[in-house]
């Protein structure tokens, strides 16, 4: 009897096409099932540790609530959704719930389905062995402060155990592998996480791919590309580097999508020398200017115009309120200002409502 491909934990009600594809998969000795009638039994079940799971779910009228149980539950899951059918709005909530892969009936291949779950039983093997490095870690800790507590490593041990369970919170359970010829591999991260801990997290990781950026808005889309975890390029809109970079911290709600990529195959054809927890900063006080001045800011769509006379000998700005005004002299449209003026967004915002109140700008007549 050979040993099973990958243990799988089959959660809630599967109809008779689902039973059908696991007792094809089981009867080839691929993988092992263990069915548990209900999540929350799962999710109580004694077993719980930090040993990873691979979950299976059909998607029915429960499995979308059932999913946000489980991961909300804690504990270290892989999930596979299995259906007849997924509209794009499953698809959807799949990634922004980190599925690792959609199981679509009809649809899947059977050889990538079986590559698929040879990858993930790779992923939970090597889950498996970071935690018993990091038991084994913890364990020499506690034996070393126990035998010696005053030599000078400890201080350089504490931070090396704490910096792998760092690591381990920030493995992303759940996502999705696409890797097919040299093709990069999907990563969501976690819908919760802002722009800040997925910036910091794929540079401590030091990743090499795009990082995909959403916003709340149809219009605030822009990407991110890494090499071993360091920016080299960014867009956001009509803008580029740093600036699109800042422009994102603005965003209201963001999802991320992390394309990974062979550095290998990632061409260089410039760089950005950045200080990323220095740049981290400024994009997180450049949000709070926002919060404090977004009611006042005039959208991407108005046309702003100096008034006659307004501007004398006597007047005085500061350079970015200068800087600004050229801007809005040359383009006038508030979009265009914000994609071509090298100013940080919430920079022009601030000088452009600073304009307004001095009376210098109105809103152009169409």
């Amino acid at each position: 009897m050979k040993v099973p491909l990958l243990r799988l934990v089959a959660v809630g009600e599967f109809s008779s096409w689902a039973r059908q594809f696991f007792n094809s998969f089981e009867e080839n000795e691929l993988v092992e099932l263990t069915l548990q009638p209900s999540v929350d039994t799962f999710c109580s079940s004694s077993s719980a540790t930090n040993k990873p799971v691979v979950v299976v779910l059909e998607n029915n009228l429960e499995s979308r609530n059932n999913i946000k149980k489980i991961t909300n539950s804690g504990r270290p899951v892989y999930l596979v959704w299995m259906g007849k059918s997924f509209t794009k709005e499953d698809l959807s909530f799949a990634l922004e719930s980190r599925i690792y892969f959609v199981l679509e009936s009809g649809k899947s291949d059977e050889n990538l389905t079986i590559q698929n779950l040879k990858k993930l039983s790779l992923l939970v093997e090597t889950d498996n062995q970071f935690e018993q490095i990091l038991r084994a870690m913890k364990s020499i800790l506690l034996q070393t402060e126990a035998d010696f507590p005053d030599i000078p490593m400890m201080a350089e041990l504490r931070t090396a155990v704490k910096r792998l369970e760092g690591l381990r919170l920030k493995n992303e359970f759940n996502h999705t592998e696409t890797e097919n010829s040299g093709e990069a591999s999907d990563i969501p991260f976690h819908k919760t996480q802002t722009l800040d801990d997925v910036f910091v997290t794929i540079n401590e990781l030091e990743r090499t791919g795009v990082l995909w950026v959403r916003g709340d808005n149809t219009e605030e889309e822009g990407k991110i590309e890494f090499l071993q975890g360091k920016p080299i390029h960014a867009m956001a809109g009509g803008c580029e580097g740093v600036k699109a970079i800042l422009r994102m911290f603005l965003w209201d709600k963001p999802r991320f999508l992390f394309n990974r990529r062979d550095p290998r195959e990632t061409s260089v054809a410039e760089t950005m020398d950045v200080d990323i927890p220095g740049l981290v900063k400024v994009g997180l006080r450049g949000k709070e200017r926002f919060e404090v001045i977004r009611k006042e800011i005039p959208q991407p769509g108005f046309k702003i115009e100096v008034k006659p006379g307004a501007l004398n000998e006597e007047t005085a700005l500061t350079p970015n309120d200068f800087a600004t005004l050229s801007s809005i002299v040359e383009f006038g449209l508030v979009q265009a200002m914000l994609n071509f003026n090298p100013l940080p967004d919430v920079e022009i915002y601030e000088s452009l409502i600073n304009l307004r109140k001095s009376n210098m700008i109105r809103r152009a007549s169409e």
